[in-house]
């Protein structure tokens, strides 16, 4: 996996205070016939998509949120 992807990983294990190990064997016990690595990814995403709710977000325009999103995700040409 990407290494923004392990670090998201982390930062969960670290705020619930579980071991890799733990959220890992979760996942894998929980994800029936999908593949462990976008069942890890998709728990990502739905971890912090339920952390946030619905603070941050814009009705005029771009939110922080996507922006700072687009950035880590695909850093701006300089």
């Amino acid at each position: 996996m990407e290494p923004y992807i392990w670090e998201s990983l982390k930062e969960i294990c670290e705020r619930e205070g579980l071991t890799l190990n733990d959220i890992c064997t979760q996942i894998d016990q929980r994800r029936g016939e999908a593949n462990l690595t976008a069942s890890i990814r998709v728990f990502i995403v739905s971890y912090f998509r339920n952390a946030i709710g619905s603070r941050g977000f814009s009705e005029d325009g771009p939110s922080t949120i996507l922006r700072k999103a687009m950035d880590d995700a695909i850093p701006p040409f300089d």
